[in-house]
């Protein structure tokens, strides 16, 4: 046994040598200093850059470099960490990168890393700690603004179906936890257990809907949970629903006969991007046929390969494409500017869902000349998802809450509307004097007395925010304003929130994690992301979105990337082989991706028309954005 544990000793110090010996021979910082890189004494500040070095015997040495090559090779180094781990490129604008590197620039010289036990244990711990700090600061907005209760399942790389339990409000949404649910995700009673379990760990007096997936278990789940907890919705994730109505209208696209050819067909991206990129595609029709005909395409490889060939023919000649791709666009697109509004966490979108489903409606009937015979098949397809999954009493109290459409002289005064208004009311307010109350008020809304009909509210109620827009004229009608802001400030969608964030902690290889070690390292990176878009929000102080779809812009990134704009820049690895794409070709520009740039760039000697082509053709591909079908 000691000669075991005396062997396993001298062991684990050779490696411990071997990987000095490879630190200290990889690194380029500190090659040709006087004294070797493992002594604790050596550059300890600034200026020890710019002076002599005395070294035991006495000597003397001049510094050997001057600081810009100092800091090249410390650049140098920490590069190498990134290529050597597969670290992306963009993790060096995460703020928490360039404080890692300016704490250990001055703690100086000596500094010994953590190790993996280290990192595991009470690293992690602390950092657990510091973020319940910024949580607690968003759950203590709960019980004055009322929360959604998110769950969003998936499947990871061990084939276990987990689920994500998020929470949702005005200010925000924050990661809960994650769930091994393998057992229990088809199995109704099981799923209403747990997510009784989740509402019971926020509080019931917090939650006012639980959104979930729209599959059968969940469906019978949430039914059992509004039976039991009597003050909550139960309510189908929007984003999915507006998902399966374009989805059956694709299919009806795709058994209709124009031309005797299909039309296109939405690959599996996320959500509507295929039908934007039909659109991107539209708006450039002119500069990819010049494209075409120039002589950079002709010089170019693309042109003499079958592929090539088969584009180029499409582009130019076939009619029938780009008229399939404006009834496409035509019949779809208002769907998407629905889905960029119930899928968006800059403003709730709750208030806008049941105007804005509407107005879609018009715009494909508009879209399609007011020929019933046109639209008659795409509105079934459109009502019958709403009708059956997503026409809710909250989404229809939100439309009457909104001044924006109650105000308007396009209003709807359907029975049905203050029907569902009713019974959201007896539903979340149980106090019945605060119900009477909460009745009377409501005529003081709807005739636009008090602070109500002041000019400030009246020529503001179109721009403002709706929560906004409570909050600064509801004060003659409090319990009503309490009820509008708990409503308005709800949010319709669950699914997607996070998906990126547990791509990058549950990797291939990470695929061994624990759901502890899972929901530990997603609460650290969803809810420190949250915290660093809301600062971002409050230093370029953007006001709410009041979310009008017109104002949406079609090559939004909302589309382009599932990232939003303020979000930390961690997650976006593809970009990395972006720009290796550009710097082999030589190039610095893609195809234009804003509206207004139409024309097409003649420099690079046919290397810009070949990235062009490539780019193209990758959205041609099957397993890319669409897929062509040729067969005549």
């Amino acid at each position: 046994m000691k000669e075991y544990l005396r062997a396993f000793e001298e062991s684990k110090h050779t490696k411990q040598r071997e990987f000095d010996d490879a630190v200290d021979g990889g690194a380029y910082f500190g090659v040709d200093l006087p004294f070797p890189a493992s002594v604790k004494r050596g550059i300890r500040g600034p200026m020890d850059r710019f002076v002599a070095n005395e070294l035991e015997d006495g000597k003397v040495v001049p510094p050997s470099a001057t600081a810009k090559e100092h800091c090249s090779r410390v650049c140098l180094d920490i590069g190498r960490f990134f290529f050597e781990n597969s670290i992306p490129f963009n993790c060096v604008r995460s703020p928490s990168f360039i404080s890692m590197v300016r704490s250990i620039g001055g703690y100086g010289r000596g500094l010994k890393p953590p190790s993996m036990h280290e990192m595991r244990t009470w690293i992690l711990k602390e950092e657990v700690k510091t973020t319940s700090a910024i949580v607690d600061e968003i759950k203590a907005t709960w019980k004055h603004t009322g929360v959604s209760l998110l769950s969003d399942g998936w499947s990871d790389m061990r084939n276990r179906s987990l689920i994500n339990f998020l929470v949702n409000n005005q200010y925000g949404t924050m990661f809960l936890k994650t769930v091994d649910a393998s057992d229990v995700v088809k199995n109704a009673q099981k799923l209403f257990e747990l997510l009784d379990e989740v509402v019971e760990e926020i509080g019931e007096d917090h939650v006012v809907q639980v959104i979930t997936d729209n599959v059968v278990a969940y469906k019978a789940a949430g039914r059992l949970l509004m039976e039991k907890r009597t003050s909550l919705y139960w309510t189908p994730c929007a984003a999915h629903c507006i998902d399966l109505m374009l989805e059956k209208i694709v299919d009806f696209e795709l058994n209709k006969k124009v031309a005797k050819k299909d039309l296109l067909r939405p690959a599996a991206t996320r959500f509507a991007t295929a039908y934007l990129t039909l659109e991107s595609m539209y708006e450039l029709k002119q500069p990819l046929q010049h494209m075409f005909v120039s002589r950079d395409w002709k010089g170019c490889a693309w042109a003499k390969k079958d592929e090539g060939k088969a584009v180029r023919k499409i582009i130019m000649s076939d009619n029938s494409f780009w008229a399939s791709v404006v009834y496409s666009i035509k019949t779809t697109k208002p769907l998407v500017d629905v889905l960029r509004v119930v899928d968006g966490e800059r403003a709730p979108a709750m208030g806008f869902i049941y105007a804005t489903m509407d107005e879609a409606k018009e715009k494909i009937a508009k879209n399609l000349n007011d020929e019933v015979v046109a639209y008659k098949e795409i509105w079934n397809i459109i009502d019958d998802k709403w009708e059956k999954q997503l026409h809710r009493d909250l989404h229809t109290t939100a439309y009457y809450l909104n001044p924006q459409f109650r105000w308007s002289e396009n209003v709807s005064e359907h029975a049905e509307i203050k029907k569902r208004l009713f019974n959201c009311m007896e539903r979340m307010i149980k106090d019945n004097d605060t119900y009477l109350k909460v009745d009377v008020q409501l005529d003081e809304y709807k005739n636009k007395r008090g602070l109500f009909g002041s000019r400030a509210s009246m020529s503001t109620y179109t721009s403002r925010a709706p929560v906004d827009w409570w909050e600064h004229f509801g004060d003659e009608v409090p319990h009503l304003k309490a009820f509008a802001k708990r409503i308005l400030g709800l949010t319709c969608s669950a699914c997607e929130r996070n998906w990126s964030t547990f791509n990058q902690v549950h990797t291939k290889k990470r695929n061994r994690l624990s759901t502890l070690f899972l929901n530990k390292l997603v609460y650290i990176m969803y809810n420190k992301r949250l915290k660093h878009k809301h600062s971002k929000r409050q230093l370029r102080k953007e006001k709410d979105d009041p979310l009008v779809v017109e104002d949406v812009a079609s090559d939004d990134e909302w589309i382009a990337n599932p990232n939003d704009e303020n979000d930390i820049d961690v997650d976006d690895a593809n970009s990395d082989d972006i720009e290796a794409d550009h710097m082999d070709e030589g190039t610095s520009s893609s195809i234009p991706r804003k509206r207004g740039r139409n024309e097409v760039s003649k420099k690079g000697k046919g290397k810009e028309v070949q990235h062009r082509m490539r780019t193209w053709m990758r959205m041609m591909k099957v397993q890319e954005m669409i897929i062509i079908k040729l067969d005549y």
